[in-house]
């Protein structure tokens, strides 16, 4: 993942107004399609696999032959939870995705896939851009006396896809002073390809005629 300098703000995140842009959840349509880029929707088309990566019920595409994050690569964030993808039978897998840019046109690329996980009960962010995940990720909180694992509003996600069940297993995420990143960002293990769609083609401007 790109190193990215960024000025880290005091204070609590807040979901953006704007209405979040559904997803159909209809078995046919549970693919990667739509993405946030920037806090504004966005496409990608992904090809169809056999045995593509999924996240619960939805599909992801097909992964990359080499699994290890590279630079070349554009990222792909799932972050959990999250309202754009949902299906009320499998609403543990609830999540949002952003890229950090889209390809050209027509063209395809590769992207490396993170889990963005929110660890922080009171953090109610609808995250929408890259920028806000890593603020996110860069601040902390402490946990309470009384705090549990199934108070984690990812728990589902470490559970699933990080093999994690109990507060002992965030031990190398904790910091010396007891507190946890709002946050945590680590790679899914997997790259995809995916591809924006072909522009459309401009209109030819009707002509003029004289009389």
């Amino acid at each position: 993942m790109r190193a990215i300098s960024l000025v880290l703000f005091a204070g609590a995140l807040w979901a953006p107004s704007a209405a979040p842009v559904p997803v159909s959840s209809t078995p046919e349509a549970r693919s990667l399609s739509a993405v946030y880029l920037e806090g504004d929707a966005a496409r990608l088309e992904v090809p169809e696999s056999p045995k593509p990566a999924t996240v619960g019920p939805w599909r992801l595409g097909a992964r990359v032959l080499d699994p290890k994050p590279r630079d070349k690569r554009l990222n792909l964030y799932i972050v959990a939870p999250g309202t754009q993808y949902h299906l009320e039978s499998a609403d543990e897998f609830d999540h949002n995705a952003i890229i950090n840019a889209l390809p050209e046109p027509g063209k395809s690329r590769e992207y490396d896939v993170y889990w963005a996980l929110v660890l922080d009960p009171r953090l109610h962010a609808d995250f929408r851009n890259e920028r806000d995940l890593i603020i996110a990720a860069q601040a902390n909180f402490l946990p309470g006396d009384l705090f549990e694992f199934d108070d984690i509003p990812a728990a589902a996600f470490l559970r699933n896809f990080l093999k994690m069940d109990a507060l002992e297993d965030l031990r190398p995420h904790r910091n010396r002073n007891g507190t946890l990143p709002r946050v945590i960002i680590v790679p899914a293990g997997f790259a995809i390809t995916a591809a924006a769609p072909p522009a459309l083609p401009d209109t030819p401007a009707p002509s003029a005629t004289s009389h």
